[in-house]
């Protein structure tokens, strides 16, 4: 069937997809017009404008015809004057009644004259009056003097004339309901045509827009808005409509990007590791990620949609988390909480939870959203790190308490073998003599013990560091086997020395605690060891370009072991068994020292031993190859004539410390001065020149260390050699005198030999005079 040409033109007028407005008229659609609407309206204040304007061009008509009646009147009166004051005041000056009346009823038939009076004012004393017409209680009077007669009038009376304004009243008012009717009927006729006008050329249209407008769907595409006419060069409607139109594409794009945008947002929130959820004010999940819907055991999200926290969290849980929304809420604002998390397999973790209160577009409380991280592992992590922390500071701790504890046990040891060194230099009786030997390898025996409890407990506590230094394995091995070969001979015992062939000169590690290791082993050989002999044995294991693996082994022909003792063999403060210890003493340190040691060189001591039938205990180091080092420091003999004539300053505050110090320094013919702290040594170092400072490390008033500061800053001090002297044995002191400007470190209790040859090395012998 063909479409009617109104039907095509509908289809043109109004979008497809929706129907287009009754066409019963204009009259209808006004009437249809919703209270307020555009046409009501301009037809009222269509009406109500040019009903103002029609009463106040009323008025104004109206006020010009007053004033202009009253005009007349007043002209009335100037002509009434004029023809007829004369001739009554001649009447009443020869008292001529009649001629008066014919006179006031001339005046009183005039219009608007309603009544005419003659007074006589003369000084006749007879009072006259004539009055004609009817009295007017709110008329006009006009009160005309009459005067007569000869070269010079006289006042003789007075003409009153009164007059009513009630025919011009009549005249204005008919005046006024011809204007009103006539400019009324026009106000109304110009209002109905603008008012069809209006609906013609814009209200329609704009009904079609509202109706447009409401179509509009942000799901779909829509059909663009056309007008129900002809298209005009762009007048207002049309810009109109092409404005809708470019909004309608705007919210389309809009709204396919905010599909889009909410698409990736979800896709985000989806592959988020963290927790993210939204409720209302009733506690209840509207919407929630799929980490948070996996953490309560959920498979969709959706199916957590309309569920409380009592609904997927442990009751005690669910009432805390219900506190803190309210408290958000109630605040309207954002709160960082860590708490406690259940998850879907029952376990307890830590989270820390970031709530928002939400806020809709009139300002009230929706809701809250959250979002939460996992910070089990972080928390985990922090507790470690506090462990790690104080497992620090108690390692500072003990590493505080050794040193305290070195100086403070070494201090009198060095006063009980300084003392014990300096009466066997005196010439002393045989018995006394034996005596003082007794107490000097006593405290000998005592130090030895305290330096394996020290450097057990520097073990523990981990402050103890290697060196990386280049040295010569012959060295060590000599220096081991004049030791333990001492003690070999007194004992009886054969002590016997194999090196291979092709042993390296140069190595790169620790030679000292490599000889410590060596000396422990063979001190122990020969202590447990009655007949036979104790052999040290050194062999390649393993020749590399840039390192060698060698082999060392200590072995004996003593008592042996049985299995179970080597098991406990190496544990701290543990011989193999009771009796052995008070048979041949020692704490049972010194194989425990060794082994750490030996680990932290990269090796491990292995034994293999049988009672009665010795022992043998062995490692393997692997030890970078070097080229041959020059001597960083050859020992100078402890020949104390090197040192006649020099001068020393001794900084010294236990005066025990300082007596020996200054008895050995004496021995060697050096001039001595002593400074009880750093503070006294600067002001002597003023006053006198000095060879080298020995300077003590622990001292009150100022240390050594910031004294040695002090004074390297000072250009004529730069190179004056300062020897510490402290009773702090730990590794890191060394590098600590160094690093605070001293030369040299030589520990308490004193060595004399190592006190002389320190102090050849940095002063040298004495420049005799010329």
């Amino acid at each position: 069937m063909k479409p009617s040409k109104n039907t095509a033109a509908a289809m043109d007028a109004a979008p497809a997809d929706r129907p287009r407005p009754p066409s019963t008229g204009w009259w209808a659609a006004v009437s249809r017009t919703p209270r307020g609407g555009i046409a009501v309206a301009l037809l009222l204040r269509v009406v109500l404008f040019s009903t103002v304007v029609t009463l106040l061009l009323t008025v104004f008509q109206l006020s010009l015809s007053y004033r202009n009646e009253r005009a007349r009147l007043d002209g009335r009166f100037a002509e009434i004057e004029q023809a007829s004051a004369r001739s009554l005041a001649e009447s009443l000056w020869a008292v001529d009644t009649r001629q008066i009346e014919e006179q006031l009823d001339g005046i009183v038939r005039l219009p608007s004259i309603s009544g005419a009076e003659v007074r006589d004012t003369g000084a006749s004393g007879r009072p006259f009056t004539l009055f004609r017409g009817q009295r007017q209680a709110n008329g006009v009077v006009k009160e005309i003097p009459l005067a007569c007669c000869g070269a010079k009038p006289q006042p003789i009376g007075v003409l009153r004339i009164e007059a009513t304004l009630d025919e011009i009243y009549r005249d204005l008012a008919a005046q006024a309901l011809v204007i009103l009717l006539s400019n009324g009927a026009k106000t109304f006729l110009v209002a109905f045509f603008i008012l069809f006008i209006v609906h013609k050329l814009a209200t329609s249209h704009l009904r079609d827009m509202a109706a447009s407008a409401r179509s509009v769907s942000l799901e779909g595409d829509t059909v663009p808005l056309r007008l129900r006419r002809a298209r005009s060069e762009g007048d207002e409607l049309d810009q109109l409509v092409d404005a809708l139109n470019a909004m309608r594409e705007r919210l389309a794009r809009q709204a396919l990007e905010l599909r889009n945008a909410d698409a990736r947002m979800a896709a985000i929130l989806d592959n988020l590791p963290d927790l993210a959820w939204m409720k209302d004010t009733e506690g209840r999940f509207t919407a929630v990620n799929r980490a948070f819907a996996a953490a309560k055991g959920f498979a969709d999200p959706a199916e957590m949609f309309g569920k409380t926290d009592l609904d997927v969290h442990p009751p005690g849980l669910a009432r805390s988390y219900r506190n803190d929304d309210a408290e958000v809420m109630a605040a309207r604002g954002t709160r960082r909480i860590e708490e406690q998390h259940a998850r879907a397999d029952g376990s307890v973790g830590f989270i820390e939870t970031l709530k928002t209160a939400l806020i809709d577009a009139d300002g009230r409380v929706a809701g809250t959203v959250g979002i939460a991280r996992d910070i089990t592992e972080r928390r985990q992590a922090e507790a470690d790190r506090e462990a790690r922390r104080a497992a620090e500071i108690a390692s500072e701790a003990k590493s505080a308490f050794l040193a305290h504890m070195s100086h403070e046990i070494r201090t009198p040891m060095n006063a009980i073998i300084g003392m014990g060194y300096l009466l066997l230099q005196e010439e002393l009786k045989a018995p006394q003599r034996d005596q003082v030997q007794k107490i000097h390898r006593a405290a000998t025996l005592l130090l030895g013990i305290i330096n394996d409890i020290l450097d057990f407990s520097k073990i523990e506590a981990d402050r103890l560091d290697l060196e990386a230094i280049v040295f010569d394995p012959r060295d060590v091995l000599e220096g081991v086997s004049d030791i333990v070969g001492l003690a070999a001979k007194d004992k009886g015992l054969a002590l016997q020395v194999e090196l291979p062939p092709g042993l390296p000169k140069a190595l790169e590690g620790d030679p000292s605690r490599l000889r410590q290791v060596l000396l422990n082993l063979g001190q122990n050989a020969v202590k447990f060891t009655e007949r036979g002999g104790v052999t040290l044995r050194v062999r390649v294991v393993e020749a590399q370009a840039d390192a060698v693996r060698l082999r060392f082994e200590v072995q004996d022909s003593g008592i042996g072991m049985s299995i179970d003792q080597r098991q406990r063999l190496f544990q701290p403060f543990t011989q193999g068994e009771a009796s052995t210890s008070r048979r041949y003493g020692g704490t049972g340190l010194g194989l425990a020292i060794s082994q750490r040691l030996v680990h932290m060189m990269g090796g491990d001591i292995d034994v293999e031993s049988l009672p009665g039938q010795g022992s043998r205990f062995g490692f393997e180091l692997r030890l970078p190859l070097r080229s041959p080092a020059r001597p960083q420091r050859a020992p100078a003999p402890a020949d104390p004539s090197r040192l006649i004539g020099r001068r020393v300053l001794l900084v010294e505050d236990n005066p025990i410390n300082a007596e020996i110090a200054l008895s050995l320094l004496r021995r060697a013919k050096l001039e001595v001065d002593v400074a009880e702290d750093g503070e006294q040594a600067l002001q002597m170092l003023e006053g006198a020149r000095y060879d080298a400072v020995l300077m003590d490390c622990l001292m009150p008033v100022l240390d050594g260390y910031e004294a040695t500061r002090r004074l390297r800053q000072d250009p004529r001090w730069q190179d004056l050699p300062v020897i510490a002297m402290t009773a702090n044995a730990l590794v890191g002191e060394r590098a600590k005198v160094l690093a605070a400007g001293m030369n040299d470190h030589i520990a308490k209790p004193i060595n004399v030999d190592e006190l002389y040859g320190t102090l050849a090395h940095w002063v040298g012998p004495a420049v005799p005079p010329a």
